[in-house]
């Protein structure tokens, strides 16, 4: 992917407006990474993490950066800790991601039990959460209409969605996103597929 300078240079300064702004310093990273620039990658994700050591995603891009500018030691730790970290969270895609990466560099992951949802469960109107991967019964009712809003009831539990809630908010506020203008929305989505783990 070709390097977005205009959203780089968007994200860098809502982290010089606010230094304490974990997700603008994320969006930073990734932005980087997505256009190849991996040695810059690496400090925004840093002080992201630093920010908040609960960014699942956060790990996997900074490792991502890491491999590619060869420090593959600094990857195996940074997987490590953001496999341990995403697997508390329920963060399921940061997860995977992440356990493909160590696999890739010969690096061993921990073990995990795994929980299935009986035809009996589902007959009675449980879902496998695809964000924390538990078993649970199904929201009450649709978050919001239309597909996407299908697709949450069927696949993510309550407690994911009512944390995403306060996520997006915090996503809405940190980036300063204008939800009538089609960008904001689009951030926003991502944002959201993101951390339900519905790409």
């Amino acid at each position: 992917m070709i390097l977005d300078q205009e959203k780089v240079e968007r994200f860098r300064n809502m982290t010089l407006a606010d230094p304490e702004n974990e997700l603008g310093f994320l969006s930073l990273g990734r932005a980087l990474v997505d256009g190849k620039q991996f040695q810059q990658a690496i400090a925004p994700l840093m002080q992201a993490l630093r920010l908040n050591a609960g960014l699942s995603i956060g790990y996997a891009l900074l490792a991502e950066a890491q491999r590619q500018v060869g420090d593959s030691e600094g990857a195996i730790n940074t997987l490590t800790r953001g496999y341990k970290v995403a697997q508390d969270r329920g963060d399921l895609m940061p997860r995977n991601q992440m356990a493909d990466m160590l696999k890739e560099l010969g690096a061993p992951l921990p073990e995990e039990k795994a929980v299935e949802l009986t035809p009996e469960l589902a007959a009675a109107g449980h879902i496998q959460c695809r964000r924390c991967g538990r078993v649970a019964p199904k929201m009450k009712e649709r978050p919001f209409s239309g597909v996407f809003g299908e697709q949450i009831w069927q696949s993510i539990c309550n407690p994911c969605f009512q944390l995403w809630i306060r996520q997006g908010t915090k996503v809405i506020n940190e980036l300063r996103l204008n939800l009538t203008e089609k960008s904001a929305q689009d951030v926003y989505d991502e944002h959201m597929k993101d951390f339900l783990n519905l790409k």
